[in-house]
């Protein structure tokens, strides 16, 4: 499995994790961009976003879903990875429980591709949604998803984007009352998690919240990770 999620953060923060990411395709790689948590008005401004943040590598190919109902593995099998941009963590799960894209997912990781979630699309990934609901700008469930279970991606392991230190009582609570363990990634922090390992990139810490306990990751952290294909 190769996953890489993001905090939330401008791509100026994510030098490092550009190039690892970058590593991970090969050469003339392929990818498809998913900014279906976003505002429309803004989807082309998203692609064109992507496009630059990563000029340092000539793909073979972006393209952008806007439909994620059209997807099929025929089509998705020809790329190697996927980018799954941020914006509301609910209106993002809406999109994909109308859809097959859960099975496709699960697909394209398992045939090797690389899935990179920014923001909501890092949460998502997760066992649980809860965490768009914290801090000052909470994500609001305005599409009325009722489960929120996550894509379970990373076994019982949550994700919360946008974290701040302030926010620490909140999270432990969350662990406490619903037994999933957090990981909490800064705005300027990402991680990797390359088959059983997560390592920590970005400018400041990971912390991972688990029942009774509270790890801080420093940058350049490797910690073994329970994932769905374990």
């Amino acid at each position: 499995m190769k996953l890489i999620m993001t905090g939330g953060g401008d791509s100026e923060h994510f030098e490092e994790i550009d190039h690892l990411f970058i590593g991970l395709l090969g050469s003339d790689p392929s990818l498809l961009f998913i900014p279906l948590a976003g505002d429309p008005r803004n989807f082309a401004d998203g692609l064109s976003r992507i496009q630059e943040t990563f000029s340092t590598i000539e793909f073979e190919k972006i393209e952008m879903c806007l439909d994620l109902s059209t997807l099929n593995w025929e089509y998705l099998k020809n790329f190697d990875a996927i980018y799954i941009d941020g914006g509301n963590t609910f209106t993002l799960m809406e999109e994909i429980r109308n859809t097959h894209f859960y099975e496709l997912l699960h697909r394209f990781l398992h045939h090797g591709g690389v899935v990179n979630g920014d923001s909501a699309g890092a949460i998502i990934l997760g066992s649980h949604l809860e965490t768009a609901h914290f801090g000052e700008t909470p994500d609001e469930n305005e599409a009325e998803v009722i489960s929120y279970q996550g894509l379970n991606l990373l076994g019982q392991y949550a994700i919360h984007c946008h974290y701040q230190e302030s926010e620490k009582e909140e999270v432990q609570e969350f662990v406490s009352e619903f037994g999933f363990p957090v990981i909490a990634l800064h705005e300027n922090t990402a991680v990797a998690i390359i088959d059983h390992e997560l390592r920590v990139i970005g400018e400041a810490p990971a912390t991972i919240f688990t029942v009774g306990k509270t790890s801080v990751l420093p940058p350049g952290t490797i910690h073994s990770i329970y994932s769905y294909y374990d």
